[in-house]
């Protein structure tokens, strides 16, 4: 079904520069989507960016001066003026741009690091706030969904393996939690889900789904099942 979604953009690419929003909540595999349209573009010719919107994150001090820490991951806590001026700047033909960048293994932007990205054919911009971008600046749009149980699940066994792997890592903002009981961990993740990611979720990702030419499905193994047109085709 992937490469429905491929045929989409292609027949649409018509220009040199050309931008696809994908959105969906937390934990449902927009890297992952990502990655794999990059991956068969690419194969059909065309030259292509991937690019995280937590790159545009505002870093953990801004986010603590102003306010919006407990918020990371809502559309404030982003430099959402940045991003549009970003592909704003590809759109108007210029050639290079330079980005921050955002690691979850410090759970905050990187001092002093910049990647560079060279204007593409197709900029695949990924992130929970790629469709909060305005309409004009999105080509085609990407909306992923799947039951929330599910994206529950993954966002715990996600959480539980970065954990797991951060042991003996000083620099991971995790390490301090790789010791603890797994049931203090469960309640400890599900708390911060329900206060943010679900909260996030149901206050600004899934409305965003207006502005989606394509919904596609995914079931409990992370299998893409369906696709159907959005509500911007309708």
């Amino acid at each position: 079904m992937i490469e429905n979604v491929m045929k989409q953009i292609e027949k649409a690419q018509t220009g040199a520069f050309f931008t696809v929003g994908l959105t969906g909540s937390v934990a449902v595999g927009k890297s992952t989507l990502a990655e794999r349209l990059s991956t068969g573009l690419e194969a059909a010719g065309y030259r292509v960016a991937i690019m995280s919107t937590d790159d545009f994150l505002k870093s953990n001090a801004e986010l603590h001066e102003e306010g919006f820490f407990d918020e990371k991951g809502f559309p404030q806590s982003y430099d959402l003026k940045g991003l549009r001026d970003f592909v704003q700047n590809f759109r108007d033909g210029q050639a290079v741009q330079t980005t921050q960048k955002y690691s979850q293994t410090l759970a905050d932007i990187v001092p002093g690091r910049f990647v560079r990205i060279d204007r593409p054919d197709i900029l695949i911009l990924e992130g929970v706030v790629s469709l909060q971008l305005p309409s004009e600046l999105l080509d085609f749009t990407v909306f992923i969904e799947a039951a929330m149980s599910d994206i529950k699940d993954w966002y715990l066994s996600r959480n539980l393996l970065a954990t797991v792997k951060s042991i003996g890592d000083d620099k991971s903002w995790r390490s301090q939690y790789s010791h603890m009981a797994l049931s203090d961990f469960y309640d400890l993740a599900m708390t911060v889900w329900e206060k943010t990611n679900q909260k996030n979720y149901d206050e600004y990702i899934v409305k965003s789904k207006r502005k989606a030419d394509w919904v596609l499905h995914l079931d409990s193994y992370h299998q893409l099942t369906g696709i159907e047109k959005g509500p911007r085709t309708l």
